[in-house]
Parts: structure tokens; C-alpha cells; sequence
């Protein structure tokens, strides 16, 4: 009997000692992954509160592993076996893209939709906006040949858009004419990925209205020694004498992570393609510092600050150009992990934005010189936001509250030069002292029922608006303030494996939002494309966003394809009419418009993108966009729509994955479909042809070598404005050469 039982335990000892232990990780974060379903062979089970499972090695045989975040995943037995032996098995996280979104990152690699590093090259651009409008689902509203750019996504645009930077530190235009748009407050060399979500899908950082784009850090790290890192990044680009720099110099620890970015950019006019100068000088300095201290194994904090210094940067298309702008970025974030629990984690932040905005009309060319005006705004956008992470069994669950405040003060100064008044100096208030108070519950879930995967987003806002320093002008059409709003805004979509290599997903959302700052508040003055003055008003209903989006994605290993199908039934949209009882401050302007609810409007449209490696060492990529909107109680176009865009490209990888060329074809079709009531023309099409080429010395050192519209087309897309005083919009660059080089530590 003795010998059985001995012989009984070492069998279970055998079995044991044979059994192994697997920790899953975030291959991005480096965050556990629990209760995740696991199937090898005839092993099965899920992932404890720590990530573990365990499981037998067998020989030739696949892993799968399901979870709401991360979809349906096989390891080959190869990756089995090394992910035994290092003890850790890292996944890529993919629920985002359950939904219709885009994560964008610069590489200079093969393309992949999912690539998320920004490497040191990548950061040097100056301004988002820009950078955005390489897709070609996001256009941008240009009023600068160089700076300033406003995104605008399936025709949405301005606060339809929710841009923000690390869950929700974002910053208001201090200037009416958003020479300083949110986008262009980011710092681009601080940022790690940018992930974009089309529609009001992704409720958590905002009232995403018509999509949300999301501006996301670089991760920090520690180290059991001390260790120092960094990089450097320059380039040079011909058409404008352009010149952009960027370093990073940081050090961590076991306890700390401390990291400095400085950059520098500046540029003069360009010429486009018919050889006539564009005024486009901008001048362009950012430094901040991102810190990250451990405070206990499961807490952590972490404070970025970051100023953006602008000044001397031309805006032909306005009448006036920027003088100053000095931005401050804050953000403090404390986060505590928990084991053993269904509540995974809380992260509460702080943080804020201040814009101090100087513009005037002291360097414009003007014959006769009638006015001399200046234009000083301050605008705050604060808040804070808490919110809590759930995991359990097959669900996950992120649920919190936030709050944001937008202020905006400012004042017009114009003295006099000509006329009956000469020598007399005129005071307008702007902004009127104007705030937005906003209070919001949200709550986002992931679940999955056999091959469904579902994801439900919900937010619920205070909206509480009013001005306090009330132009007796603006008085006379506005008697009372806003009223206080509580906008719904909900969400669901679910997702669908047909097969390991195809997926299709279909999301219903309802977002509804309060007009902003400008259209609740601005006090006569020209803000938008057409020359009428625009005032506020105070009881606009909120606009509401009832969207149907479909999405396709088949996906192999050298081959995929995405198609996004979108329709918007939108109500009280706001717009503006003409007011024939008002007056306009400015004699240039023909009129005063007011902003108002349309009653019905709709936008429908689609993207894709296609991605095939053609051999070993090529590959080529198609995208495609094109939105359709419509006024139906007027029957006419909505403004500032962008035509149909399709982008080509082609490229290689060659020496052993260091040498990547390639060639991009951008064809835009015109634009017939335009609102001539807000001034808009007829845009005609245009193709252009570039070139770029990366070598990667080593790890550390690259170098990208380019041309820029190589057949130097004159050009100019549908959404620039045009020149002051003149009917000709403001046309791209011409030919440019560019060389950039990138050092890392």
C-alpha cells in the first residue's frame, strides 16, 4: 500500500513538474491580462486576477486565446514554446479597433494598421492639424500656407470634434478665427500614437459629437539601474527654408522616470506652383517635462508640463495675423492597480490649459491703411476626471466622472486712421467673459457572447453656460443667458468573426452637444469662410448626432482590407442665417449672421484602405474617402465638405529591412457640391506625385530623404481659405526637398 501511495505521488509530482506557468502581459503597457479564455488541445481555462495560466507543453500544438480586448488569438506552437521558457506571453491589445477607428503612427516601415510607435523622426512636425491631414479621411481648414490647421473629419469639424491629449486634457482657441485650434496646442514630439475614432462611438474622454481623436503620450518605463536615454531629430525642407528640431533627454530609475523635450521650428514663405510667394513665415518652440514616480508597486504619478511659444506667423487668409501665442499644457495623473479584485484599477487627473493670444494688423500690406487693430485673448480650459477599470469574467468595464471648464476673455482694439473718427480708438468685447461648465457621468463595457464581441458606450452631461461681461449690443439680440442642458449620448456596436482572417462590425450611436463658446457668444465679427459678421446666440437647442456605421475587415498575412460605411441623421444642427435687422461693426462686412438650429441635415459617406505585399519585398496601399452632406430643409450642399480622395502608394524594403522607398500618388477630385452662402466656390481636381526614402544606419541613427509634389503642381484644396482682399484661395507648396536625420540614445 505504501509503495502504491508512493508511487501515486510521484506521478502527481511528474505531472506538476511538467505543468507550466504562462504570466500574459499588454505588450504596450506591460499590464496583466486576466480572464482571458484559453483552449490548448484538451487544456481549457482562464487567466487568474495575475494573468496565469498553466498548461502542459505538448509538441505541434496551437494556443488559442479569447478576450473581449484583445479578440480571438492563436499562438503557434513555436511562440508556445518560447513564451514557456521566458515564462511571459505578451498580446497586443485590438478592442479599438473594434470600432471605426484608425490608431496612426509614424513609421517609415511597411505599412501596418495597427503600428503603434512614433519613432524619433516622426516628431518633429509643428503642428497636428497638418500631420492629421495625411490620411485621407481628415481634411484640414487652412487660413495659414504653414500653421494653424483645422481638422476636419467626414465634415465635422470644430467642437463636433473632440480632440483631446491624454484622456482629456484639451485646450480652447483663443482667437474667434482659431488661428490657435486645439490640434495645434499638442506637442507632437511628446506624443507616442495617435488614435482616431469615427463617429460618437468612444464616450469616455468627452462628448465625441462626430469623432474623437486622441492625442496619446509616450509611455514611461523604470529601471533597476539608473539609466540615461534620448534622441535628437532635425530636418530641413527647401520650399520655405523650413527648419524643425526636437530632443529628448531623460533619466530613470527604479522609482522615477524623468524626461525633457525641447523643439524648435521655423519657416518663411513658400512658393506654390506657379511660382507665386504664399506669405506663410511661422516661428515655433515647445519644452516640457514628463515625469513618472512609483510610488508604492501598485501607484503611480505622473505630471507633464509643456509651453508652446508662437509668434510672428503669417494668416494671409485673415485680417489679421498672429502676433503671440504663449500656451502652458498640465496634466497629473495618479493611478493605483488592484489585485484580487474585479476593480482592476483608478486613475484619477488634474489638468488644465492657458492660452495667452495676441494677433494684429500691424504687418499687413494695406492701401489705404484705415485702421490700425490689435486683438488680446486669454482663454482656460481646466478640469478633472476620475474613472475606474473592471474585469471580470467576460466583461470589461470603464465607468467615471469628469468635469471641464471653457473660459474665454478678449478684447478688439481698432484706432481710427481715416475718416470721421480718425484718431478715436474703438473697444469690442469679444468673448464677453464667457464660460462653459460641463459635469459628466460615462461609462464604457466590452463583452463578448460566443463570436459577438459588443462594446457599449454611455454619457451623460451637465451643460451650464454664461457670460460675464455682457456687451450691451449683444444684450439687445440675447436678453438671457443659456439655458443649463443635459445631453444624452449613447453608444453600442458589436463585432462579428466570420472567420480568423474576416471581421465585420455594426455601430448605432446617439451623441448630442451644446454650441460652443462661439456659437453661444462671439460679438460681431467675421469668423467664418464668408465675409458676415457673426454674433451668438444663447438658446440654441443642442444639436443631435443619430449615426449608423458598418465596417468590413479582412485581413491575412500579407494581404488586408477595411471598408468603413457611415450614414448621419443629424438634428438641430447649428448653422447661421442672415439677420437683416443687424448691423455689422465693420463696414466690409455685407451683413450680420446669426448661428441657428437647422432642423434636419444629413451626412453619409465611406473610407477605405487596402494594404498587399506584392513578393518578399514590396508593397502597395490604397486609401479612400468621401463624405456627402446635405442641408434637407433647404435642399442644398453642407459647407466645408471635402471631395473624394484617394491616396496611393508604393514602396519596398530592401538590405535587410534598412533601405524603404517609396512612391505616393494623391488624386483629389473637385468639388461641384458647394453652400454658396457661405461663400464657397467650385474646387478643381488635382493629382500630385512624391517621393521619400528611409535607411536605417543602425538602431539608432536614420536618415529620410524626400521630394514633395515632384511634378510642382499648382494646387490648392477645397477647404483653404482665401487670401484677404483677393478671390484667390491659398495655394500648396510647390516643388520641396527635404533630408531629416534622427540620433538615439
Amino acid at each position: 500500500m505504501k509503495n502504491i501511495i508512493l508511487i501515486c505521488l510521484l506521478f502527481i509530482g511528474v505531472q506538476l513538474s511538467a505543468q507550466k506557468t504562462i504570466r500574459l502581459q499588454n505588450i504596450a503597457n506591460g499590464d496583466v491580462i486576466a480572464n482571458a479564455h484559453f483552449l490548448y488541445q484538451n487544456q481549457k481555462g482562464i487567466s487568474t486576477p495575475q494573468g496565469l495560466i498553466t498548461i502542459k507543453p505538448v509538441d505541434e500544438a496551437t494556443l488559442i486565446i479569447s478576450h473581449v480586448n484583445y479578440g480571438k488569438l492563436e499562438i503557434s506552437s513555436a511562440d508556445v514554446l518560447k513564451a514557456v521558457e521566458a515564462g511571459v506571453l505578451k498580446l497586443k491589445q485590438s478592442y479599438i479597433s473594434l470600432m471605426p477607428a484608425t490608431v496612426i503612427a509614424r513609421s517609415n516601415g511597411k505599412a501596418e494598421s495597427d503600428v503603434v510607435k512614433v519613432n524619433a523622426s516622426g516628431k518633429l512636425s509643428h503642428d497636428a492639424g497638418d500631420f492629421l491631414s495625411q490620411n485621407s479621411f481628415i481634411s484640414g481648414i487652412r487660413k495659414s500656407g504653414g500653421y494653424g490647421f483645422d481638422p476636419v473629419m467626414r465634415g465635422f469639424k470644430y467642437d463636433q470634434l473632440n480632440i483631446v491629449m491624454d484622456n482629456g486634457l484639451s485646450a480652447t482657441a483663443a482667437c474667434p478665427n482659431r488661428m490657435d485650434p486645439p490640434a495645434s496646442q499638442i506637442p507632437l514630439a511628446m506624443v507616442d500614437q495617435v488614435e482616431i475614432i469615427r463617429g460618437p462611438h468612444s464616450l469616455r474622454f468627452g462628448n465625441a459629437f462626430g469623432g474623437s481623436i486622441h492625442f496619446k503620450s509616450s509611455s514611461a518605463s523604470f529601471s533597476d539601474e539608473t539609466k540615461w536615454f534620448g534622441r535628437a531629430s532635425g530636418s530641413y525642407e527647401s520650399n520655405g527654408n523650413i527648419k524643425r528640431t526636437e530632443a529628448l533627454a531623460g533619466v530613470k530609475s527604479e522609482f522615477y522616470n524623468l524626461a525633457f523635450m525641447a523643439a524648435y521650428n521655423e519657416g518663411n514663405d513658400y512658393e506654390d506652383g506657379d511660382g507665386n510667394k504664399i506669405p506663410s513665415s511661422f516661428n515655433r518652440r515647445n519644452i516640457g517635462l514628463s515625469s513618472l514616480f512609483k510610488l508604492s508597486d501598485s501607484q503611480s504619478l505622473k505630471l507633464v508640463v509643456n509651453n508652446n511659444y508662437a509668434e510672428d506667423v503669417d494668416f494671409p487668409a485673415l485680417n489679421m495675423d498672429l502676433r503671440e501665442d504663449d500656451t502652458w499644457l498640465m496634466n497629473v495623473q495618479h493611478k493605483i492597480n488592484f489585485k484580487n479584485s474585479n476593480l482592476t484599477s483608478l486613475s484619477t487627473s488634474f489638468y488644465g490649459s492657458f492660452v495667452d493670444h495676441t494677433m494684429d494688423n500691424l504687418g499687413k500690406s494695406l492701401n489705404p491703411r484705415k485702421v490700425n487693430a490689435i486683438t488680446e485673448a486669454k482663454t482656460k480650459n481646466y478640469g478633472a476626471r476620475s474613472e475606474a477599470s473592471f474585469e471580470f469574467e467576460k466583461s470589461s468595464l470603464f465607468a467615471g466622472i469628469d468635469f471641464k471648464s471653457e473660459e474665454a476673455e478678449g478684447n478688439r482694439y481698432r484706432k481710427m486712421l481715416m475718416g470721421p473718427m480718425v484718431g478715436q480708438t474703438i473697444h469690442d468685447n469679444i468673448w464677453q467673459d464667457s464660460r462653459i461648465r460641463k459635469i459628466g457621468l460615462f461609462g464604457e463595457s466590452h463583452f463578448s457572447w460566443n463570436e459577438l464581441y459588443f462594446v457599449a458606450s454611455s454619457r451623460l452631461e451637465f451643460n451650464q453656460a454664461e457670460s460675464c461681461d455682457k456687451d450691451a449690443k449683444f444684450f439687445d439680440t440675447n436678453k438671457d443667458d443659456p439655458s443649463n442642458k443635459l445631453n444624452v449620448s449613447l453608444s453600442v456596436g458589436a463585432s462579428y468573426d466570420i472567420s480568423k482572417e474576416v471581421r465585420m462590425g455594426l455601430w448605432l450611436g446617439r451623441a448630442e452637444r451644446s454650441g460652443g463658446l462661439m456659437e453661444r457668444f462671439i460679438n460681431y465679427l467675421s469668423v467664418d469662410r464668408d465675409p458676415y459678421e457673426r454674433i451668438g446666440n444663447t438658446k440654441l437647442k443642442s444639436e443631435v448626432n443619430y449615426q449608423i456605421d458598418y465596417n468590413f475587415t479582412w485581413k491575412k498575412k500579407q494581404f488586408e482590407l477595411s471598408v468603413n460605411l457611415f450614414q448621419s441623421y443629424l438634428r438641430d444642427y447649428i448653422s447661421s442665417e442672415i439677420r437683416d435687422d443687424l448691423t455689422p461693426l465693420m463696414p466690409t462686412a455685407p451683413g450680420v449672421k446669426q448661428y441657428v438650429n437647422i432642423d434636419k441635415a444629413i451626412m453619409r459617406g465611406f473610407e477605405l484602405s487596402w494594404y498587399q505585399e506584392i513578393g518578399p519585398l514590396l508593397y502597395h496601399k490604397v486609401n479612400l474617402a468621401y463624405t456627402y452632406g446635405k442641408n434637407t430643409v433647404t435642399n442644398q450642399p453642407l459647407p466645408e465638405i471635402p471631395p473624394l480622395d484617394l491616396r496611393y502608394s508604393l514602396g519596398g524594403h530592401f538590405f535587410k529591412d534598412k533601405l524603404y522607398p517609396e512612391f505616393s500618388l494623391r488624386n483629389v477630385s473637385k468639388q461641384n457640391r458647394i453652400s454658396s452662402d457661405y461663400g464657397e466656390t467650385k474646387t478643381p481636381a488635382f493629382s500630385l506625385l512624391d517621393f521619400k526614402s528611409t535607411y536605417s544606419f543602425n538602431d539608432k541613427i536614420q536618415m529620410i530623404v524626400g521630394v514633395r509634389n515632384i511634378t510642382d503642381q499648382a494646387y490648392y484644396e477645397h477647404l483653404s481659405r482665401s487670401v484677404k482682399g483677393s478671390q484667390r484661395p491659398i495655394y500648396a507648396p510647390g516643388r520641396s526637398y527635404y533630408l531629416t536625420l534622427s540620433l538615439g540614445l
